[in-house]
């Protein structure tokens, strides 16, 4: 074993062993109460800093992150963690105030999350990046609207528990909703694109960019100089959104918004009034209004960076597409026309490696090419293994369709040790369709830290379409040069094996009879008995020869095929053929004559092979034109596992099938007998 599989074997094994125990009931619960005691951690302590911010009683504050937190953990996690946020709040309760009021704020605060959260997972299908505007303008929908149903719990518990007075109860009113509402639009965007982020390699240039925006921002907001300008560090949040997206948006606002809301808190910066009431309220819009134009402007950013993405990626997969016509255009080998569509397809996807495989009759996939940057393969070109050892290729020939293996769980333990060698652990693939079949399967392969970006499958899967055909033409040149080979060599060999019978066959009875006839001749004159004696043996040799010659010819050609056609020539075959065979239908017109041929051809290879090697008790064999095709179907009940491999009859069959342009199809099964389909046009 090399040393990176025996280092990563352990490893290997735990996870093995965590993945089986979560599986089991006890790991399930085991799990779930890991899962709600971590985000009720994580409410509480959002709670007990955002309480640092409280204004008013101690509870209602401009700011409140547990909001943010409780949302995002949600929307990431699933609604069915909600006993958290119960547990969570319950801690930060003041259990000095009526039941009655704590029991209202919990059910109230429980609420805005699941409401939210459940809101913003329907409304985007889970998309957490923030990388489109409406994603952004369905966050803070789902945030006013879950925020208002706290805020109204909140408030009219506090009035009926006598907490606050009527006449102090639209002020509450409004700050608590609007504390809870800028608490999500600060926080929950900052865990939602941090937990989104792909990499976290960044140029040191832009490291250093970062560094520097993120020093001029404090230092705006904190210089007491700057203080009395409220929005100069807009053009920073700006600079943030425009330069580093969603992900620069989200930290720069919540570094700006938290500093903010605290120098207020403590008596500082830009909007302290006359009245606490209306310092909060300034504080709490100026959150919203820079929390909407620094989200979504880095949404607008995204998109304009997807739709640029989405052009250079038309643009480059249409050179790529170039580059393979132009091979393909020009004849070049297979192999290369292969291995050219796999480093476009590893470039398009910026994958590591990628792979072109083909499926095979006989439930084995072979792989025709493949590159990588190593340029080792974790299935080399010309491989053959069986389609369940292969991973994502299995799922690709159940469904058809575009699969993504984000890891291995599950996997056969040899598919895991191959992939994890080579340093695999996400992988796309899409299926090659041609004809209306599934050719085969493009594959793109990437380690655990470049992981596939998301929508890679479908990528992939656009690629895979544009270059089906050119596949397609470069396989069929493939074969048909073997197909050119082999059909020279049959020639090659057909003749010599005629050379060799007439040679010492007919040709040598001709020879011999030639030596009679001069004898004869000779002996006319001096013993005409004689003579006729050679005479008659003369005749015999004749007809010997004769004999000779129709069995040569009939194996180049059948005399009953020319003259009574395909229904006759078959009959004849099937009377002399050692197993039963059923002529379930036949065509009465007659075909063209090389259909004719290839059909006869077909048929007799076929009766052939079930009586040596079928074990067969019966055959059927069917003839029948129509749209332009003569198919037909030779069956029997044999042990089936036929292939046409290389050296075979059936590769023969297939030859001349194509070569008239039709295709020769094979089922069978081990235990199942054979079925054999040929479909010509004529």
């Amino acid at each position: 074993m090399s040393p990176t599989l025996a280092a990563s074997a352990p490893e290997r094994s735990l996870v093995e062993r965590f993945d089986t125990w979560k599986r089991t009931g006890i790991g399930r619960v085991a799990l779930y109460g890991i899962l709600v005691g971590a985000v009720a951690g994580l409410y509480y302590g959002a709670g007990r800093a955002g309480l640092h911010l409280a204004y008013l009683h101690g509870t209602v504050t401009a700011l409140w992150p547990p909001v943010g937190v409780g949302v995002a953990a949600l929307i990431i996690l699933g609604p069915g963690i909600w006993p958290g946020i119960v547990i969570g709040d319950l801690l930060l309760a003041d259990f000095s105030t009526p039941w009655g009021t704590i029991a209202g704020q919990t059910v109230g605060n429980t609420l805005e999350v699941v409401v939210a959260a459940v809101l913003f997972r329907r409304l985007t299908q889970k998309r957490i990046a923030l990388e489109r505007v409406r994603d952004v303008l369905a966050l803070v929908g789902c945030a006013a609207l879950g925020t208002l149903i706290s805020a109204v719990f909140g408030v009219v518990s506090l009035r009926l528990g006598d907490v606050i007075k009527a006449d102090e109860f639209g002020n509450v009113f409004r700050t608590w909703w609007l504390g809870d509402f800028a608490g999500a639009l600060v926080f929950t965007p900052l865990i939602l694109v941090w937990a989104a982020r792909r990499t976290w390699r960044m140029p040191r240039m832009r490291v250093a960019e970062a560094l520097l925006l993120l020093t001029i921002l404090i230092v705006l907001i904190e210089v007491p100089s700057q203080r009395d300008v409220p929005y100069i560090v807009f053009p920073v949040l700006i600079w943030a959104a425009l330069r580093f997206g969603p992900f620069g948006a989200a930290t720069a606002l919540a570094i700006t918004s938290s500093l903010t809301v605290w120098n207020t808190a403590h008596g500082s910066g830009p909007f302290l009034r006359t009245s606490l009431t209306h310092s909060v309220l300034a504080s709490q819009l100026f959150v919203a209004v820079a929390a909407l134009t620094s989200l979504i402007l880095a949404a607008l950013t995204a998109e304009r960076a997807a739709s640029e993405g989405a052009q250079q990626a038309l643009t480059d997969e249409q050179t790529a597409l170039r580059r393979i016509a132009t091979l393909v255009a020009a004849e070049a080998a297979s192999d290369r026309v292969f291995e050219q569509v796999t480093f476009e397809a590893a470039q398009t996807l910026g994958a590591s490696a990628a792979s072109l495989a083909r499926f095979d009759e006989n439930g084995t996939v072979t792989f025709v090419g493949g590159w990588s940057e190593t340029g080792r393969l974790a299935f080399p070109v010309g491989s053959r293994v069986p389609v369940d050892e292969t991973g994502v290729l299995a799922e690709i020939r159940k469904t058809g369709r575009p699969e993504r293996i984000d890891d291995y769980e599950g996997r056969a333990p040899e598919i895991v040790e191959r992939l994890s060698s080579f340093g695999y652990a996400s992988a796309s693939a899409a299926p090659i369709r041609v004809g209306g079949r599934v050719w085969g399967a493009l594959v793109a392969a990437a380690p655990r830290d470049e992981p596939l970006a998301p929508g890679s499958e479908r990528r992939l899967a656009d690629f895979a379409e544009l270059v089906a055909q050119a596949l397609a033409n470069a396989d069929a040149y493939r074969k048909l040069a073997a197909s050119r080979v082999r059909i020279v060599e049959a020639g090659d060999t057909e003749r010599r094996r005629l050379e060799r019978n007439l040679h010492d066959g007919a040709q040598q009875r001709l020879v011999s009879l030639a030596l009679q006839l001069r004898m004869i001749k000779a002996s006319l004159r001096e013993n005409p008995a004689s003579a006729e004696a050679l005479l008659d043996e003369a005749n015999r040799e004749l007809e010997q020869a004769l004999e000779e010659l129709r069995e040569l010819a009939r194996g180049i050609h059948p005399v009953v095929l020319t003259d009574r056609g395909l229904e006759a020539a078959i009959r004849a075959l099937a009377g002399r053929a050692p197993v039963p065979v059923e002529l379930t239908r036949l065509p009465e017109d007659r075909l063209p004559d090389s259909v004719e041929a290839a059909i006869y051809y077909l048929v007799a290879e076929a009766i052939t092979n079930v009586a040596k090697y079928a074990q067969a008790t019966y055959a059927s064999v069917t003839v029948e034109r129509s749209n332009g095709f003569a198919t037909v179907v030779v069956r029997d009940d044999g042990i089936g596992g036929a292939a046409p491999v290389p050296g075979s009859g059936l590769v023969g069959l297939a030859d001349r099938v194509e070569a008239l342009g039709g295709r020769l199809h094979i089922e069978s099964a081990p235990g199942l007998g054979t079925e054999l389909t040929a479909e010509i046009p004529c």
